[in-house]
């Protein structure tokens, strides 16, 4: 839940080597536009918990809003992002990664899990998040009680969580298609970026791409590209207040200063220029 474009080949990866607690634990206080995650996906697996506010998550192309108390799994390799509902909403949550290889080791290979049926189930793993939270704001060192805790977590996967529908295999090839192009996006959004080009580039036909694209991502694939932009846009007004925003919007891929305005309003409710005098109040 913060601003951080990882390139695919970080998120194959996983950096739990030097760690005794093979667990990372993200504590989040966020208002307004910094509720905001790109799609991106990773190896581990993730669960997020909202104490505070809400937010909007999307996995696998699923949008759902989330309340304090509500929390979800995004699995291995699951495309995922987020984003305030209102821009004046406050989030306030804690995000469990857990390394996927400890997983495939202690629960089993390859092992999905769902949000549980039973809601004394889903309290429990509630608290057990809010535990993970706690100590990491204490900044707690006892790595022995951490691991008890892991485990303790991972018992209630076990018997709450496994999902046991079975995933095609052509739906896995199609995400994995998918994530190789929001990679490619993500390196050459500041260009000139058109649907039939993109499906040359991965040799399909242009409505095959387009209809891949909204099934898995939820949105179609101008909205996309327009979304990756603006956020890069809003980042760096964020940076520099006195940005020009026709150097703003040529330099991150919109066509023109115009095309920036009315995408900004759409999401926003406000033009760039309005939206910088309120943050400079």
């Amino acid at each position: 839940l913060f601003w951080e474009v990882v390139m695919a080949e970080l998120y194959e990866n996983e950096y739990f080597i030097y760690n005794q607690v093979p667990v990372h634990v993200f504590c989040h206080n966020f208002d307004g536009l910094d509720i905001f995650t790109p799609l991106h996906w990773h190896r581990n697996i993730e669960f997020n918990l909202v104490t505070k506010g809400r937010i909007l998550m999307n996995v696998d192309g699923n949008n759902k809003e989330l309340y304090p108390g509500d929390w979800c799994v995004v699995n291995s390799s699951e495309l995922h992002a987020n984003q305030w509902i209102d821009t004046k909403d406050h989030f306030e949550g804690v995000a469990v990664q857990i390394s996927k290889s400890f997983m495939d080791c202690w629960v089993g290979k390859d092992i999905r899990f769902a949000y549980p049926s039973e809601v004394s189930a889903a309290k429990e793993i509630e608290n057990v998040l809010l535990t993970f939270g706690a100590y990491r704001d204490r900044g707690d060192t006892n790595n022995l009680a951490k691991m008890e805790l892991v485990f303790h977590f991972l018992g209630l996967l076990q018997k709450y969580c496994i999902d046991d529908s079975i995933v095609d295999s052509k739906s896995n090839k199609a995400i994995s298609n998918v994530k190789n192009i929001i990679n490619y996006i993500d390196k050459h959004y500041q260009e000139s970026l058109n649907l039939n080009d993109v499906a040359d580039e991965f040799h399909y036909t242009s409505a095959h791409l387009s209809r891949m694209f909204k099934e898995h991502i939820g949105h179609n694939f101008y909205a996309y590209i327009q979304n990756v932009r603006l956020m890069h846009c809003v980042e760096e007004m964020k940076d520099n207040p006195d940005v020009r925003l026709l150097e703003c919007a040529i330099s991150n891929g919109f066509p023109n200063v115009k095309s920036f305005i009315q995408t900004f309003k759409k999401s926003f409710g406000c033009t760039p220029s309005d939206w910088l005098k309120k943050r400079n109040i």
